[in-house]
């Protein structure tokens, strides 16, 4: 995980496609999925004042990205 901060903003690289940020008010990360017609990415927000509920959804999508991508050889324990 990488934490990084900056123009008021700091950033959270959780996962492949899972970064959060925040500006103080609100969390936000791409939902993993795509507007239907300006195939735009969609975005989730959760106000700071309910941490815990926006790190069960955080949660919930680093799950989803667990299972969808393939687990490197060195992240097993595989030898090189």
């Amino acid at each position: 995980m990488d934490v990084h901060d900056g123009y008021g903003v700091a950033l959270v690289s959780v996962w492949f496609d899972l970064l959060v940020w925040t500006d103080g008010f609100v969390y936000r990360w791409w939902t993993g999925q795509f507007s239907g017609r300006s195939r735009r990415r969609l975005y989730t927000a959760y106000t700071v004042d309910n941490p815990a509920a926006a790190a069960r959804c955080v949660a919930r999508r680093y799950e989803e990205l667990q299972q969808g991508h393939p687990v490197s050889p060195l992240l097993r324990g595989d030898p090189l």
